[in-house]
């Protein structure tokens, strides 16, 4: 991760939950404690020139109306350019907090997780540490049901293997999905 990018993590990380914390005092009780919803996702690796789109799934657990801690992992089928020629996952874990009404949310997020990219030789196949910085837009067209929107930057710390010489990426990634509430 490059030392830029550190404080800026660690920011967010501290300034993200104290809004939470100063925006509760509008806190209902009735928001549900359980989000799961599948997604679709596109992300846009930008050094290597790829655009790639996945499946997958996410569970969110809201502790109030407005700070959640959410897990995904996504699967991407196609060829990721000359990282992957078979497949990659991604899996993401971290905290969502903003502000939530009866219809709508507003959310930041920061997710730290991994990105797996499959190769045909065992040897080849790699993982590498990822973090997930963005926004969040959710609807509520029915109590127990949210429509989701995400968008971030995607940041994914190449380490050295035999392929791949050691660099940050920073990406685009756009998803959309359909969950239930409980």
């Amino acid at each position: 991760m490059s030392k830029r990018l550190f404080p800026i993590l660690v920011a967010a990380t501290v300034l993200l939950p104290l809004a939470a914390v100063l925006a509760q005092a509008q806190s209902r009780t009735d928001t549900p404690k359980i989000d799961v919803g599948a997604q679709f996702v596109v992300t846009r690796l930008r050094d290597l020139d790829d655009t790639n789109a996945g499946v997958g799934g996410r569970i969110t657990y809201n502790f109030t109306e407005n700070i959640a801690v959410e897990g995904e992992l996504t699967f991407f089928p196609k060829d990721m350019g000359s990282l992957a020629t078979t497949s990659s996952y991604q899996g993401l874990f971290g905290v969502k907090t903003g502000w939530r009404s009866e219809k709508a949310g507003i959310f930041g997020k920061i997710r730290p997780g991994f990105m797996r990219f499959d190769r045909p030789s065992p040897a080849l196949t790699s993982t590498q540490l990822a973090v997930d910085i963005g926004g969040v837009v959710e609807l509520y067209p029915f109590r127990r049901s949210v429509v989701r929107f995400d968008i971030g930057d995607t940041i994914i710390n190449f380490g050295p293997d035999l392929v791949t010489p050691s660099f940050t990426s920073h990406n685009l990634q756009f998803g959309v999905g359909y969950g239930f509430r409980f």
